[in-house]
């Protein structure tokens, strides 16, 4: 499949005269690079592609901007990262129609997880997340996780907008194995909303998130896509036309990112609704641009080890009173990654992540509520 009909491409002049120092040594170099390879026909290595989405749905319009290329002016400038093959297909073009935007989406990401290849998403409204679901609109296990202070639901009878791509998704695919939401704030969520979800549910707080960070990190290891919107942030970190009072720190958002980098499942990591009629965008499109290369920084320290293999974890096994089997769990010796293995009534056995929390429970017998959701949703499925 050849995608480059797809794009218009980056011309690479223009972002190299911005920088202030050497250009050889930044990101944008590196890019170039790898690049310049694809496009004389080599695509072998390429690991990580980015991909602008210029496009901002509003009500029934869908207005062209220039945010992607704002953030690639910003990405570009900093410093190269080790040796990761990344390319830059450009941004998407617009198609006929406004469905025909989400279903471009759909085909570039479906290819390039089918090769195997990360992609990242530069730009766009949040409801450009229904178009990197339909990717995955035949995989069974498919898990979608999403930082956002709100959950985007239908209230009512309303248009599809990006305050409402959720319930698209789940209509689309209502055997989603598993939805999740980071950072929301409880007074924007009523408890009642969550009926409208599908899948198994893992939902973090703003609260419990600011209090442990790092509860996040294996829910973004079970994820296959992370969407990523700007709405999550506090306004003096993000200006947003939301003007949000609490939210997401800058830093901690490029913590998370680096947790979604080193999830070895996670293949699409996509950064939306970042508004450029904002006062201050610059401030936002520069965040962006950190959280694209802490995401990054995650990924060059993936583990290529998985459970199961053999190599590489210790394996613990906990009696629980009420089970006949026991509790296998796996620890990454090298990250100190956990992972609990569950076998269905079909005998298929699948890992997932956890913590050591989750092992420290079982030590205590008691049963991991999470194992039993999974337990339950995978030989549904099997069945």
């Amino acid at each position: 499949m050849n995608l480059q009909p797809y794009f218009d491409a980056v011309d690479f002049d223009v972002f190299a005269k911005d920088i202030s120092y050497n250009w050889k040594y930044s990101f944008g170099a590196n890019v170039e690079k790898h690049t310049q390879k694809f496009r004389d026909g080599n695509v072998k290595h390429i690991e990580i592609a980015l991909v602008g989405v210029p496009f901002c749905s509003k009500d029934i319009n869908c207005e062209i901007t220039d945010v992607p290329d704002r953030i690639r002016k910003e990405i570009y400038q900093l410093a190269g990262q080790g040796k990761v093959n990344i390319i830059d297909f450009g941004n998407l073009k617009p198609a006929s129609s406004y469905k025909g935007n989400y279903l471009a989406l759909r085909d570039v990401v479906d290819y390039l997880k089918e090769l195997g290849i990360v992609t990242v998403i530069l730009g766009g409204s949040q409801d450009f997340s229904y178009g990197v679901c339909q990717a995955y609109r035949n995989n069974k296990f498919f898990s979608f996780c999403t930082i956002d202070a709100f959950l985007d639901v239908k209230k009512g009878k309303e248009p599809f907008n990006s305050g409402n791509y959720l319930s698209r998704v789940f209509s689309s695919q209502p055997n989603i194995f598993q939805f999740s939401l980071v950072g929301y704030q409880s007074h924007y969520v009523p408890e009642e909303y969550f009926v409208k979800v599908k899948g198994i549910n893992t939902n973090i707080r703003l609260g419990q998130l600011r209090d442990d960070i790092a509860v996040a990190e294996p829910i973004f290891r079970n994820s296959d896509f992370l969407s990523f919107d700007f709405a999550a942030f506090k306004h003096t970190d993000a200006p947003s036309e939301k003007k949000m009072p609490n939210g997401l720190h800058s830093e901690e958002a490029c913590q998370l990112a680096k947790y979604a980098g080193l999830g070895n499942r996670l293949n699409v990591f996509g950064l939306f609704g970042i508004d450029e009629n904002v006062p201050d965008i610059e401030i936002s499109v520069q965040l962006a641009a950190q959280v694209v290369w802490y995401f990054i920084e995650g990924f060059l320290k993936r583990s290529t080890l998985l459970p199961g293999g053999g190599v590489g974890f210790d394996i613990n096994k906990v009696e629980i009173a009420e089970l006949n089997e026991p509790l296998i769990f796996y620890k990454n010796a090298e990250t100190n990654q956990w992972w609990l293995q569950v076998q269905s009534i079909t005998n298929e056995i699948t890992y997932i992540a956890c913590t050591e929390k989750e092992f420290n429970e079982a030590c205590c017998n008691e049963i991991p509520e999470f194992w039993l959701k999974y337990v339950q949703k995978i030989d549904e499925l099997l069945k």
